[in-house]
């Protein structure tokens, strides 16, 4: 790990980053609760090496930075310059969303996000219910995450030597949850064109009935215990909150509607999809108007009941 200051020493690395194809990346924030948070860290990490056979459980590799940026706007630019706009380069996050507010989202090429990565793989290959890199790092590695400064203050300086550990370290995290998701969802890549459906039949036959089962227990349970907490008045156990919420709707006569369009002559025009009933009851008049026609083709599975 190199903990950099110095901003033409920045400079120096940031452009030799230019040549990798891929970057592992986080950020600390100092002020993040607040309304102008500033970024305090960015964490950069090339090449990172495997980790099995070494005796603490991971590795640093030898391109592991953390570039010192608070109130160094300049350093900010040339990153986003040199790293974030350059769409050779893969840049990996984790919840992406979040860190690129500092790094000119709308100019940002070649984002990767992990946690979104996560959220598309099925559950029946990851089997989780939260996808924070901590989470995901201890399910899918041996590491154990310490995020005890990840609430510390990132505006002081000099940092600690704590803080520098933890900064370090998410990097390192994140290329492994990056490759472990990737061979992960390699069992989701098929070809429809040379789909063996005989197997896929077999399968499906095998788990349908247990699906369906723990379908209707499980609808049936939650209902039982919704109904239960509103009854015994408890909002909140080791499983489930009670939200309550309510929704508001405003109709009024179309013609009357129609009416105080003109009269108000409010500026509003926009498509009615126009259901068979309406067009029903409008018949030969539809002809009189200019209309939009758009036909969707749909396909869905209708299950053949035995005979």
């Amino acid at each position: 790990m190199v903990y950099l200051t110095e901003v033409e020493e920045i400079k120096e690395i940031i452009l030799d980053l230019t040549d990798t194809d891929i970057l592992w990346l986080d950020t600390e924030v100092a002020d993040y609760q607040t309304s102008h948070p500033r970024l305090s860290l960015i964490q950069v990490l090339a090449y990172p090496q495997d980790t099995r056979g070494d005796p603490e459980g991971i590795c640093y590799a030898a391109r592991t930075y953390i570039i010192d940026v608070l109130e160094k706007p300049e350093i900010i630019e040339f990153f986003i310059d040199y790293i974030m706009v350059n769409e050779n380069i893969k840049k990996v996050f984790h919840n992406a969303n979040y860190d690129l507010r500092f790094f000119d989202k709308k100019r940002a090429k070649n984002i990767f996000c992990t946690y979104q990565f996560a959220r598309k793989i099925p559950y029946y290959l990851l089997p989780v219910k939260r996808y924070n890199l901590k989470y995901l790092t201890e399910y899918l590695t041996d590491f154990k995450v310490d995020k005890q400064e990840q609430s510390g203050d990132w505006g002081i300086r000099p940092l600690s030597t704590n803080q520098l550990e933890y900064a370090k370290k998410d990097c390192v995290y994140l290329a492994q949850v990056y490759y472990k998701l990737t061979e992960i969802s390699k069992q989701l890549e098929y070809d429809p064109q040379t789909e063996n459906i005989e197997n896929l039949l077999e399968r499906y036959e095998e788990i349908e009935d247990i699906y369906l089962r723990l379908t209707s227990e499980i609808g049936f349970l939650k209902e039982r215990i919704k109904q239960s907490m509103i009854s015994q008045n408890i909002k909140e156990n080791k499983c489930f909150k009670i939200q309550s919420t309510s929704k508001k709707t405003i109709k009024a006569d179309l013609q009357e509607l129609v009416k105080l369009i003109k009269e108000k002559q409010v500026n509003i025009n926009f498509p009615i999809t126009l259901t068979k009933a309406i067009q029903e009851k409008l018949g030969n008049n539809l002809k009189e108007i200019e209309i939009q026609s758009e036909t969707s083709q749909y396909y869905s599975l209708k299950e053949k009941l035995p005979e």
